[in-house]
């Protein structure tokens, strides 16, 4: 959290104040939906996560809610392109998300097509908070957005939703958008080269590497922030407050909250009676979270893999079924995640 994401350059990083000044003008764009909270926060997560899976399976009850720009996923990257993830035979290919201006825009009509906003470029999504922290503030959104539309994630369509548990699943997609996901992405990637190397032991070396690039501070504490907020102002509301109004309230506001936004994430994903050591349920939640966590993985490795072979069914199967277990590490990057939780909570002040 002292530092950005490996991947973006200090010099893009945007102050949250400039970054939400950003978020008004997409906000007045859709007048007179400013005060349609749960609308809202839809609208500006597409701006940033949209497509490949987000609608068809991550955040279904906001899939035909419309976005001001065009997205797609294109092979050959621009200045203001994002790398997404994707494999061929366990080697990441080269794709990208690219985000531009319609042929019909409300403000500049067909006068910017082809073009990025700003909003978007170089990745400003990724802010520097009063405090001096930094934060990816697009995985707040993202986690918002689940938490208005909650849902189990599975891979059966919803008719058959009563025999969900009996398959692979994650019950929450505000786990599965924010820090479960993130946590994933790391586990699946130290499996994928696992597998391009011939079955090579990783490094200690390389595996940090990608939780590094996967599960940065940043990233991490803008997955906490929706359990936060969430808990604490009305971001469902068809008739509330502007979001950017809440951002302001809760970063510039008083910091009641936000000096206790660990012990307040702690208890929203289930974690009870902290005495400064463990939790008291600690062990159960493992278990819990180290099979989501698996199934999460079993989903990314297949949603990730861009090839119709056997083999993008076999691994996801694989993963599910409990193999691969000491290349995963599941349970260490579970144990390390709580261990740098409990890390937070004993700083922050007493009640």
């Amino acid at each position: 959290m002292k530092h950005p994401e490996p991947s973006h350059k200090l010099e893009d990083v945007i102050s949250m104040s400039e970054f939400i000044n950003l978020l008004k003008e997409e906000e007045d764009y859709w007048t007179p939906d400013q005060t349609n909270t749960k609308l809202m926060i839809t609208k500006l997560r597409k701006i940033f996560y949209d497509e490949w899976g987000w609608s068809s399976e991550l955040i279904k009850g906001a899939a035909a809610i419309p976005q001001r720009y065009v997205v797609q996923i294109v092979d050959t990257p621009s200045e203001h392109t994002k790398v997404v993830r994707r494999y061929v035979k366990h080697v990441q290919i080269s794709k990208h998300r690219e985000v531009t201006y319609g042929p019909n825009d409300r403000v500049y009509g067909n006068s910017r097509v082809g073009t990025s906003p700003f909003i978007y470029k170089t990745d400003h999504q990724e802010v520097i908070l009063p405090d001096g922290t930094y934060c990816d503030a697009a995985h707040i959104l993202a986690g918002l957005d689940a938490y208005n539309y909650l849902a189990m994630v599975t891979p059966l369509p919803s008719w058959l939703g009563f025999i969900a548990k009996l398959f692979p699943h994650v019950d929450s997609n505000v786990d599965i958008v924010t820090w479960l996901g993130d946590i994933a992405s790391s586990s699946v990637d130290f499996l994928m080269t696992y597998k391009r190397d011939k079955e090579r032991p990783l490094s200690v070396e390389t595996e940090q590497k990608y939780i590094n690039r996967d599960a940065p501070g940043s990233d991490m504490l803008g997955d906490i922030e929706p359990y936060v907020i969430a808990k604490n102002y009305d971001v469902g509301s068809t008739n509330g407050k502007r979001y950017t109004d809440i951002l302001e309230d809760y970063y510039f506001g008083t910091d009641a909250i936000r000096s206790h936004r660990f012990s307040i994430y702690a208890a929203a994903v289930g974690l009870k009676n902290f005495n400064g050591t463990s939790f008291a349920n600690e062990r159960d939640w493992m278990t819990y979270y180290k099979k989501q966590l698996r199934d999460n993985c079993s989903f990314q490795a297949f949603s990730l893999t861009d090839e119709t072979s056997l083999k993008s069914i076999w691994l996801p199967l694989m993963i599910w079924l409990n193999g691969h277990q000491d290349v995963l590490k599941l349970e260490l990057l579970l144990e390390i995640y709580l261990k740098t939780l409990k890390e937070e909570i004993n700083k922050e002040p007493k009640k």
